[in-house]
């Protein structure tokens, strides 16, 4: 393998983590300004031709007004009066309301018909006279003007002058006499091109983007861009139009958002259609601008990585150098580097150890020759036990046989207590045993302290071959002679208990003697739940401390935390140590070999 690739080892992962770190932030990042923006970015757009769509019924509500005054000036008109209530009208009369078609102020009408209650007609100067009013009047004007009593109707309808049918959008009205009931005449105005361009005022026209004037029916009245409205899209957009109110709402047909708005009376719906590309194009300028950051950024982040991982590249190839080749002829080779950083402390920590190590070698070497010396040793003081055991079975029987009951029990009680506590190394010992050791004491201390106290050892004989640790019973007894019958001369009373509940064997040692002061009762039942250091610690005042403090610590490296040490203390009822050993789990727990 090329060890000194450019990419190789604490550089290549170096390089990795450096561009995900700047490429998982601006990716994040990216994504959610992307989402972000074009959300925001698209509902400005939706706002500003929602805008649009709301000048264009802005403007034709403002038009509206004008024509509602304009035509209301034919009603209140003298002359116009004068042709519902006359039979024959002066020619004068008729040159004036002729004049009031073309009036010039009117700059929205293209020409004006008025068809009196007689059927007279009476055009401005570009259209030709003596037609038929039903010639005139198509049909969707009559039922128009038949619904209404004297209204202004705008709609998009048809008239037929000068010989020819022409479509666009008329101001209809019923022109009434103000103070007889006579049949009203009619007033019909076609709107000019100057109508569909202030319609549009203060809205910019682009080539992509089309307007159109649509009839409640879907018929296309006029439209402005270069895309075609299809019977499709505007029915779509009667159909999404609000059934009441000015509201602009918005729908997406054939890559497009059409914009959809209607006017005050419901005459007319007003269209937009954008593609959306259009829509979309800002949040994709950013994309792309975000996209050039994040490879700039990648590109950098290489170049500086490259660059500052140099001096600490050249330093950790000296030490995998270093360690891949050690042997025990390097404990002298340490390593020099000089790099301002963490590195440094790495190599004087290598070096460091090197010294350990040969100090630690030297220090195995005289161990090992200690071992083999103590080898031997305990090869020779295996036979001191058997020795000692021999001796005082001949003084037990030398004391039978001068008839010295005491002294030979006394003797008898320590052999045993003795071998048991040796065990021949094994650190578990059956209960029986355990209790035995226990027994042989008792006996003892009754011989040293006769009439201090009596006992009592109660266990189940089936509970006897269950395996726990050595001698965890003698130092309880030994706290209950020693601290509870301190103040006692006699009646004091031992009693040793072994039972088994569910899972534990719960073994229980009660003394009638001098209750346990609250501290000290505090610290013992602390100590099942503390680290060995502290138990150890748990009485330092005394030296030797309480034997309890031994066997806490025992119990504690044998079972961990499953195990139970609790003490019940007060003048009436006296003082009980419980322990609970756990049987029949497997790897720390008390051994059970009951059937």
């Amino acid at each position: 393998m090329n060890k000194h690739r450019w990419l190789y080892g604490i550089r290549k992962k170096l390089i990795i983590f450096t561009v995900l770190t700047a490429i998982l932030p601006l990716g994040i990042l990216g994504v959610t300004l992307v989402g972000f923006i074009n959300k925001i970015v698209t509902e400005l757009n939706i706002q500003n031709f929602s805008y649009r769509n709301s000048t264009m019924t802005g403007n034709y509500k403002v038009m509206v007004k004008g024509f509602e005054e304009l035509t209301r000036g034919y009603i209140t008109n003298n002359y116009i009066q004068k042709s519902l209530e006359n039979t024959k009208l002066l020619f004068q009369d008729e040159t004036y309301i002729k004049r009031s078609l073309w009036y010039p102020d009117n700059r929205y009408m293209e020409y004006g018909i008025y068809i009196d209650n007689k059927g007279n007609q009476y055009y401005d100067n570009t259209l030709t006279p003596n037609q038929k009013p039903e010639d005139i009047l198509s049909e969707e004007i009559q039922n128009a003007l038949h619904g209404s009593y004297a209204g202004m109707q705008i709609l998009y309808s048809s008239v037929r002058v000068n010989g020819w049918k022409d479509r666009g959008i008329f101001l209809a009205r019923n022109i009434r006499h103000t103070d007889l009931s006579v049949e009203p005449g009619i007033l019909i105005i076609k709107l000019n091109q100057e109508f569909y361009t202030d319609l549009f005022r203060d809205i910019p026209i682009d080539s992509n983007i089309s307007y159109g004037i649509v009839t409640n029916e879907g018929k296309l009245c006029y439209q402005e861009g270069n895309f075609a409205f299809t019977k499709e899209i505007l029915q779509s957009a009667i159909n999404h139009m609000p059934d009441s109110g000015p509201a602009v709402v918005h729908f997406n047909i054939q890559r497009h958002i059409c914009f959809v708005s209607r006017d005050e009376n419901q005459s007319f719906v007003f269209v937009t259609m954008i593609p959306q590309d259009i829509v979309n194009a800002p949040a994709k300028a950013f994309l792309n601008v975000l996209l050039l950051a994040m490879l700039t950024t990648i590109l950098v982040s290489i170049m500086i990585s490259v660059m500052v991982t140099r001096p600490f590249r050249k330093a950790i190839l000296g030490i995998s150098g270093c360690m891949s080749s050690f042997d025990e002829s390097s404990l002298d080779q340490e390593i020099e580097v000089w790099t301002n950083s963490e590195l440094d402390r790495m190599a004087a920590a290598y070096n460091k150890m090197l010294k350990k190590i040969s100090y630690l070698m030297e220090q195995v070497k005289a161990e090992q020759e200690e071992i083999r010396v103590n080898e031997y040793n305990s090869l020779v003081y295996q036979i001191n036990p058997h020795f000692l055991y021999n001796t005082l079975d001949n003084i037990y029987m030398l004391a039978r046989m001068d008839g010295d009951e005491t002294m030979a029990t006394l003797i008898q009680s320590l052999a045993q207590m003795l071998r048991i506590s040796v065990s021949k190394g094994e650190n578990d010992v059956t209960l029986q045993d355990e209790l035995n050791h226990v027994r042989c004491y008792l006996n003892i201390e009754q011989i040293r302290n006769s009439f201090l106290f009596t006992y009592e050892i109660h266990a189940e004989e089936a509970l006897e071959k269950i395996k726990i640790p050595k001698i965890i019973l003698q130092p309880v007894v030994e706290n209950c002679i020693k601290y509870g019958f301190q103040n006692m001369e006699e009646g004091g009373k031992i009693i040793v208990r072994a039972v088994k509940r569910t899972r534990w064997l719960v073994l229980s040692v009660y003394n009638n003697g001098d209750p346990i002061a609250p501290e000290t009762l505090k610290r013992l039942n602390q100590m099942q739940h503390q680290r060995m250091e502290e138990i150890k610690q748990a009485f330092p005042q005394k030296k030797g401390g309480y034997g309890i403090s031994n066997v806490a610590g025992r119990l504690s490296l044998r079972y961990g935390g499953d195990f139970r040490l609790c003490y019940e203390s007060d003048a009436q009822t006296g003082t009980t140590c419980t322990i609970q050993l756990p049987v029949g789990s497997q790897g720390n727990s008390a051994r059970q070999v009951l059937r």
